[in-house]
């Protein structure tokens, strides 16, 4: 899709605030190009990553008062469950959308970016929770992961095609471009004793999901903040892969042909080179681009270019920061805006 976003920052999405105002006024100022609305799962239970995205799935139970997420198929939901297919092959997004309750930093986003210009604006990014995190989060009757079961995974995946779409829609209303992450940190689990994963079938997901972003326009990331099956989602229909560069860039770069076969299609790498954890305390943001240059070196001594490194290079924390302090967080988003100046600086003049 031809995103070349020359080390311009943009975050995961998850703050610890709980006034929707000021996250966003904190995203503007610190990621003016391409600014993400803000996840505040602090601010009540339903903004959870799982909660948030649940909004007209059929059997699905959101027990705010026992922070639960939960399936229930047990009587006749034959009524439920044909709505939502009805509405789904309909594409009616307005019957996915997410209400102020369950994402107030997304309508206090909207809301900011219509009372005001902002011409600097490349890109708005937005996030949906992926197929394996969610099947593996919230569990079905009988205590167990609903990702096991196709029939629930199915619905989910509609559900959040769905709002994928929605919010696109609705991003795309301010007249920019539009970003949506898949967030899977459940994807670290492929490979564990624990779970059995199929990597066909995760592909096959993935890409649907991709697929429904690529429908209305949208450019599609994924975003995972463990370790993974790294070929695996490079040779998916993403356009963007986040990943946790502060910890994990040893593992990603042993992948050199395979990142090399990613680019050489207008992929994008998004380097989570800010820790969101500690961490950013204790560094600066000079270190951090040495840490991001490092990592790049080491790809270009097996074969790949520094310059298109460099222009597919988006600039990102290492993970959301919603469990964080205030100060923490936005520490973090400092640091951000930090590297992406520095690097625009060195490389390309900007």
């Amino acid at each position: 899709m031809g995103f070349k976003p020359k080390c311009l920052a943009t975050s995961i999405g998850s703050l610890p605030h709980k006034e929707p105002r000021r996250a966003v006024e904190l995203v503007l100022e610190s990621l003016p190009r391409i600014p993400a609305w803000p996840q505040l799962p602090r601010r009540r239970f339903e903004e959870n990553m799982c909660a948030q995205f649940s909004e007209g799935m059929p059997c699905l139970i959101v027990d705010s008062r026992k922070q639960k997420v939960h399936f229930d198929t047990s009587g006749d939901r034959i009524s439920e469950l044909e709505r939502f297919y009805d509405r789904s092959a309909a594409e009616d997004l307005d019957y996915f959308a997410i209400s102020e309750r369950y994402a107030s930093g997304f309508h206090a986003f909207l809301e900011y970016l219509q009372e005001r210009s902002y011409p600097n604006l490349l890109y708005l990014k937005g996030q949906v929770t992926g197929l394996v995190t969610f099947g593996l989060t919230v569990l079905d009757k009988n205590g167990r992961a609903s990702l096991y079961d196709d029939n629930l995974s199915d619905l989910i995946l509609k559900a959040l095609c769905m709002k994928a779409k929605w919010q696109i829609k609705r991003l795309k209303e301010i007249g920019k471009n539009v970003i949506i992450f898949i967030d899977e940190p459940g994807l670290s689990t492929i490979g564990s004793a624990f779970f059995n994963l199929n990597r066909a079938k995760i592909v096959q997901q993935l890409n649907t999901l991709v697929e429904a972003i690529h429908s209305r326009n949208g450019t599609a990331g994924i975003h995972c903040c463990g370790n993974t099956d790294w070929p695996m989602l490079l040779a998916t229909d993403i356009d963007i892969l986040s990943f946790d560069a502060y910890n994990f860039a040893d593992s990603i770069i042993l992948y050199p042909e395979e990142i090399k076969e990613f680019l050489a299609r207008d992929g994008t790498l998004a380097w989570g080179i800010v820790p969101a954890s500690e961490a950013a305390f204790q560094e600066t943001a000079q270190n951090l681009v040495s840490r991001l240059e490092s990592g790049m070196g080491i790809l270009v001594e097996r074969g790949l270019d520094k310059g298109g490194l460099l222009e597919s290079c988006l600039v990102t924390p290492s993970c959301g920061t919603g469990l964080l302090s205030v100060q923490l967080a936005e520490r973090v988003l400092a640091l951000t805006h930090e590297v992406s100046d520095i690097l625009k600086s060195k490389y390309f003049k900007i």
